[in-house]
């Protein structure tokens, strides 16, 4: 039975026979992935599986979320779910990394974040890439982010990176791995070349570097450590974090935002990542977000100021020039994007099929036979702990309302303890890049950021470049389906796939 058919597992079948087929359809996932007993749950469509990681059969519906509307009001978090099909932890010696899966055929898009992000700044692009070609995408929280756990959660050294990866790659993959493209995002993007360089990952076919250019990253770190030292260093909610986010300009795209930030974030009582709070239920909703000062940061590229606040509400999108044109040098092989305003949008979908998982084993030579005891079910306001800041639970999230001016979340990392890394992190990457003899992308946010090695090597062809003017660092999450465009017709011009529709 082709894969394909699980895009459009949607129009779910009541029957129990059909819920079986689809399930046995995962077994191509993974062969960690073995399901042995299926339960059958309540009228929302959930189910119980003896083991494998958290499988969530998406509802088919995804495009049509991220088309239905656009850049939004709400400030609420949404949960991975709504984008990933699988969540599952790989067991490493010195830690277990979090990743996130979607996608069952084709080349593996392995995405690697920057600094001070997650795995879920790829989410949306996640969704939107598998609609456009046949491919799968996995995205990882890299050590010391995330909900990624190691002994050494302070060694971020460029080296110590790039075998973590390079380690959860024969992980996965012990026997024959499918061809892999490494996208990496600014600090991941760093640690994508130097993977690369290690000529140690058989079945690589390509990279893709976005927003990081050794020059430009360099001459920036003078300033980073006031720019870190400057932002907000609490917040009192998840929606007042997700707002500063959008109206800083740390994430242009509230969509985007709903989904990523909190894996920015911990409580600060417990320690616990928001996003782990989500799928508990514990995380702190809260009804009134006041001003705060914001300042806008690449958080490991580059640094510039914005005044405070605005009382006013985002700007629509339809005040937004969107006319679509692009303008290629074919002789240099340059790309520039006019349009990077449209902002794909989702929301949740109460008819998707949610699959959980408890005491998860799975081969000890691979990953670790711990039980992660992780589920996704639905929130009830007689699940939730008590709590004594004068917290409330509201009866329709599911989540705490905070009602108190005491501080909730943090960041889940401290990036200026990275700072003594930085350097190691940028330094040659640009001479690195261009001696990587697969087929290269380089998508930046401006066109300044090329220093002289790039302009030589893109004049001289070796590489790809697009330009996304109107995007700010995290171009990923600010322009998701102009990226997701730009990366499918990358891997349809190598031939390293084929579209489902024409691009």
């Amino acid at each position: 039975m082709r894969l394909s058919l699980l895009r459009k597992i949607g129009a779910v079948s009541p029957t129990f026979n059909t819920i079986l087929t689809k399930i046995k359809q995962y077994d191509a996932v993974s062969s960690r992935t073995n399901l042995k007993k299926v339960y059958v749950g309540n009228s929302c469509g959930r189910y119980k599986m003896s083991a494998g990681p958290t499988v969530l059969l998406s509802d088919g519906k995804c495009k049509e979320r991220c088309n239905s509307e656009r850049n939004g009001g709400s400030y609420d978090p949404v949960r991975w779910s709504e984008y990933f099909n699988i969540r599952d932890d790989i067991e490493l010696e010195g830690g277990t990394f979090r990743i996130y899966r979607r996608g069952v055929e084709g080349p593996l898009l392995f995405f690697l974040h920057g600094g001070g992000f997650s795995a879920l700044t790829w989410a949306v692009l996640s969704t939107l890439i598998t609609d456009q070609v046949k491919c799968q995408c996995l995205a990882v929280d890299m050590r010391g982010h995330g909900d990624t756990k190691c002994l050494n959660d302070d060694d971020l050294s460029i080296d110590t990176l790039s075998k973590d990866i390079i380690k959860i790659i024969f992980a996965m993959y012990p026997m024959e791995a499918p061809p892999i493209i490494l996208v990496g995002h600014s600090m991941g993007g760093a640690v994508a070349v130097h993977v690369a360089c290690k000529r140690t990952i058989p079945s690589l076919a390509g990279l893709v570097v976005i927003d990081v250019v050794e020059g430009s990253a360099l001459s920036s770190l003078r300033g980073m450590t006031a720019f870190l030292r400057g932002r907000p260093q609490s917040f009192l909610s998840l929606p007042q974090a997700i707002e500063w986010s959008v109206r800083s300009s740390q994430i242009r795209n509230v969509n985007s935002a709903r989904v990523s930030f909190p894996g920015q974030l911990k409580r600060i009582t417990s320690g616990q990542t928001a996003t782990s709070e989500l799928d508990s239920g514990i995380a702190v909703l809260s009804k009134t977000v006041p001003s705060i000062p914001s300042v806008t940061s690449t958080l490991d590229g580059r640094v510039s100021s914005v005044s405070r606040l605005s009382s006013q509400p985002l700007v629509e999108d339809s005040e937004i020039d969107n006319s679509r044109s692009s303008e290629i040098n074919s002789e240099n092989n340059l790309e520039v994007d006019q349009n990077s305003t449209s902002l794909p949008s989702c929301h949740n979908d109460a008819d998707s099929l949610q699959y959980n998982t408890e005491n998860v084993s799975v081969d000890s030579s691979k990953f670790s036979s711990q039980s992660i005891g992780e589920s996704i079910h639905s929130i009830s306001g007689s699940t939730l702990p008590s709590f004594t800041d004068s917290s409330t639970i509201s009866k329709h999230s599911g989540l705490v309302t905070c009602q108190s001016d005491r501080p909730q979340y943090t960041w889940r990392i401290d990036l200026i303890k990275t700072q003594p890394f930085w350097q190691g992190w940028f330094s040659g990457l640009s001479k690195l890049f261009l001696s990587i003899p697969e087929p290269k992308l380089l998508l930046l946010a401006d066109a300044d950021r090329l220093d002289k090695d790039l302009t030589i090597g893109q004049m001289q062809g070796k590489f790809q470049v697009q330009l996304f003017p109107r995007a700010g660092h995290a171009v990923q999450e600010d322009t998701p389906d102009r990226v997701a465009e730009c990366l499918a017709r990358f891997l349809v011009r190598n031939r390293f796939t084929e579209a489902r529709s024409d691009l």
